[in-house]
């Protein structure tokens, strides 16, 4: 009976914490600006193809374009959604007036990374959905499936754009655990922030040094989600994705150890 009253409590602190994310206005002014990177990038495309006279972009190709080029914003939500639902939430004392309810404390941190999940496979799907509406009413649908001057057909290209979101979902979600590690530890929304946005800086740094930057989070969000575009090696392909489960085992463990140790209550 107790462990299905904790199904129970989970089932709705998940609820709660959605509810939470998705009434904030930031979510869609996000969703506004992933919209209007798609639109820029259709006018960027139409400046590069003048004069071209292969094949042209269109509906179908356009969200892998988007997907190779403007994934550097959704880390980004995911640091500030991260940092606010732990650190802003332990200052303004959300976080306690929820644990005087009859709810653990690992309960509230599962539904903290359920709604991590969530949240990025919303924007990715959001992030594709609208891509190809975008890119349709901008150059058509097509015949074709063409990146990198590799064309493929339409089932092809389909496959190809649900392999780059799902790959993508590990080290987003091994990024979003550095976060909540990092707020938990330190009960500071900017500085967890700032943190976030440091790894993603010093990212493009380290892509020249081949010893070290596979260790690095912001590398693999950048190359493991696009290994179906190339010759992909099983062996880059699951040692990228040990790494983020790596990063989320041992941030994870950090993360209960810190809510479990926090002197949330005083």
């Amino acid at each position: 009976m107790s462990s299905c009253k904790g199904v129970r409590s989970l089932s709705k602190l998940i609820q709660c914490e959605l509810f939470k994310v998705f009434r904030q206005k930031k979510l869609y002014v996000f969703m506004l600006v992933l919209t209007a990177a798609e639109i820029s990038a259709v006018f960027q495309i139409y400046r590069e193809a003048a004069g071209f006279t292969g094949f042209g972009p269109n509906g179908q190709s356009f969200p892998l374009n988007v997907l190779l080029n403007g994934t550097f914003f959704i880390p980004i939500l995911i640091a500030i959604l991260a940092a606010e639902s732990i650190a802003e939430e332990y200052r303004s004392g959300n976080l306690k007036k929820a644990l005087l309810c009859p709810v653990s404390r690992m309960d509230l941190l599962h539904a903290k990374i359920v709604s991590m999940v969530t949240v990025v496979a919303v924007l990715l799907i959001f992030l594709v959905l609208s891509s190809y509406v975008i890119g349709t009413l901008a150059f058509g649908w097509g015949e074709r499936t063409v990146v990198d001057e590799m064309i493929y057909t339409f089932s092809e290209g389909i496959r190809l754009v649900a392999q780059i979101v799902l790959l993508s979902v590990p080290p987003y979600l091994a990024f979003g655990m550095i976060v909540i590690f990092i707020a938990l530890l330190t009960t500071n929304p900017g500085g967890s922030i700032g943190a976030a946005l440091v790894l993603l800086a010093v990212s493009p740094l380290v892509e020249g040094i081949p010893q070290v930057r596979s260790f690095f989070i912001g590398y693999q969000m950048q190359v493991v989600p696009f290994l179906p575009l190339h010759d992909m090696a099983a062996m880059d392909l699951w040692g990228g994705l040990a790494v983020s489960i790596v990063y989320f085992g041992v941030l994870y463990a950090g993360s209960v150890m810190m809510i479990r140790k926090k002197d949330i209550l005083i």
